[in-house]
């Protein structure tokens, strides 16, 4: 009997055991491992999500702006041509003189007479303020030779960089040319090297050659700007028909005009650092072969006038001698020179620049 209870006792209990056992489809550790892994999970999906998007925007916004650089880029390696010529505009900070009667004006009467000058024209200003220090005939309309380089040296910089190479065309060159460089047909030079022979040397087919290569309508779109740069210069005593200066029928302008000419040109630091200097050697390319010419400035006040700055040369049969001419001093002041039909430019000039010199003191 005690043994048959005992063992009663014994499934009850086992049963009690086996109903609190846990149920083994079930573990609530891993339910919480497996929970937190889940939880993870969707932030690690959510994370990604955020970042697909973030790129996705990022490329829209990126892939705009990377095509708008390389646009700019190469746009950069495009230069204008013409369109800054015809439009007037000039060199940040520009300056344009406004010539007026000086207040020395007594001086002159008293001294004026003392000064002979061979020039038919002949005109000195102070650049600084515009004053008027000396002048004869300067409204008279001349030939001005080789001065018209200075309009065609301004268009040239508003028209090609300066390390552009250009073939040599010989086209519109007249047959007979004086003073040339001698570039053939074919032959290939920089812009910088044509355009000092062409200011410092006054080489008159360099005039041509640029002229040649404008692109936009050729020789006579050159001739165009350069007659639309006159006209913003306030040159409207002026007319150009060649890039030269040499002698024809349309190619004229008056000391005043001059005036404002050199004014102007005093904005473009090419222009007043080559025209300073005495000598400077060329180079160019014929096919293999390259060539060096040495060449020298027509100034012949270079290194002879302490105070001489430059400006430029001319001399033809019907303009006779012209020069204009620039000086600085110590005192910080300064005057321009003009004169047109001289029978002798640099001895007209050295008396003009001695007799102003005096008035600025």
């Amino acid at each position: 009997m005690s043994y048959g209870k005992i063992s009663d006792m014994s499934n009850k209990e086992k049963k009690v055991e086996k109903k609190n056992l846990p149920d083994e489809r079930y573990d609530e550790k891993l339910f919480k491992q497996a929970y937190k892994a889940a939880k993870e999970a969707r932030e690690v999906e959510k994370k990604t999500k955020q970042k697909k998007s973030f790129l996705k925007i990022s490329l829209l916004i990126s892939i705009p702006l990377v095509v708008i650089s390389i646009t700019l880029l190469l746009l950069s390696f495009v230069k204008p041509k013409s369109e800054y010529i015809e439009t007037g505009i000039y060199p940040k900070g520009t300056y344009l003189v406004e010539l007026k009667q000086a207040d020395v004006r007594e001086n002159i009467e008293k001294e004026v007479s003392d000064i002979s000058i061979s020039a038919l024209s002949g005109l000195v200003f102070n650049p600084q303020t515009g004053d008027i220090l000396f002048e004869k005939e300067i409204h008279a309309k001349r030939y001005i030779a080789s001065l018209t380089k200075i309009l065609t040296a301004i268009v040239v910089l508003e028209t090609f960089p300066l390390d552009e190479v250009i073939e040599v065309s010989r086209e519109n060159i007249p047959e007979g040319l004086s003073w040339q460089l001698g570039l053939k047909k074919g032959e290939k030079i920089s812009v910088e090297n044509l355009f000092k022979a062409m200011i410092m040397s006054s080489y008159n087919d360099t005039a041509y050659i640029f002229a040649n290569a404008y692109t936009k309508e050729g020789y006579e779109g050159f001739i165009k700007a350069m007659n639309s740069k006159a006209q913003s210069l306030r040159m409207f005593d002026s007319e150009f028909s060649n890039p030269a200066g040499i002698d024809q029928e349309g190619n004229f302008s008056t000391a005043w005009d001059v005036a404002m000419l050199i004014s102007g040109a005093q904005n473009y630091k090419e222009i007043v650092d080559t025209v300073s200097l005495g000598s400077y050697t060329v180079n160019w390319s014929s096919g293999d072969e390259v060539i060096s010419k040495k060449i020298f400035t027509t100034n012949q006040l270079y290194g002879v006038n302490p105070y001489s700055k430059g400006f430029k040369t001319g001399i033809t049969d019907l303009a006779k001698q012209c020069f204009a001419g620039y000086f600085e001093y110590p005192n910080g002041k300064s005057v321009m020179t003009i004169v047109l039909g001289s029978e002798d430019r640099f001895t007209d000039t050295v008396k003009l620049e001695r007799y102003s010199r005096g008035l600025l003191r």
